[in-house]
């Protein structure tokens, strides 16, 4: 995966989701012996920018679930954005990335867990770029969305770089409701974007 102009990629947020084995790995059991492995490699020309940064593919909030008293129960989930690699980048450049949820708009640029059986059911989260969350952070989308691919993250320039940020979702949302009607298995969808920043 390498790009030298912008580079999109999304993260689905599951309430509700099975564990999956890793899609780059194989494994040999009695009922298959054998296996295929693709090596690749790249020959750059000079001068040329490449880079690979990896996102999770699924972050998971577990069960929800509503607080006794109409008052805050957060619930935290770590997530980790690295540059495995980087190379071509001139003194004054920086891989940047940005993130948004899938549907924002200038005018609501939250982030959103909905309902997969009722779109209209859906319930705030909030996404740092910090882990664990001081006091003092607020969540990217407490300001206003100013740049079409979304809030800034980080910008890297040394493979091998990463931040690590949270999700946070406030089951204090959930308190009073009528949980027959809201039950079932919630999603979202976070696009991460990066582009080449130049000083």
């Amino acid at each position: 995966m390498k790009t030298r102009k912008i580079l999109a990629l999304s993260m689905a947020v599951a309430t509700m989701v099975t564990a999956s084995t890793a899609a780059f790995a194989a494994e040999l059991t009695p009922s298959s012996t054998t296996g295929n492995t693709e090596v690749t490699a790249n020959i750059q020309a000079s001068g040329e920018i490449s880079y690979v940064i990896t996102i999770p593919d699924k972050v998971d909030f577990g069960t929800l679930t509503p607080p006794e008293t109409d008052t805050d129960s957060f619930k935290d989930v770590p997530y980790e954005v690295t540059a495995v690699n980087i190379e071509g980048l001139s003194e004054d450049q920086y891989v940047l990335i940005r993130l948004k949820d899938k549907d924002a708009t200038e005018e609501d640029s939250q982030f959103y867990l909905t309902q997969k059986t009722s779109p209209n059911t859906k319930f705030i989260y909030d996404v740092y770029n910090i882990s664990p969350i001081e006091n003092h952070y607020s969540p990217l989308a407490s300001v206003s969305m100013t740049e079409p691919n979304g809030y800034f993250l980080v910008a890297f320039d040394k493979i091998g770089a990463k931040t690590t940020g949270t999700l946070r979702f406030n089951q204090k949302q959930l308190y009073g409701k009528d949980i027959s009607e809201i039950a079932g298995d919630y999603s979202g969808t976070m696009v991460f974007t990066s582009s080449i920043l130049t000083f």
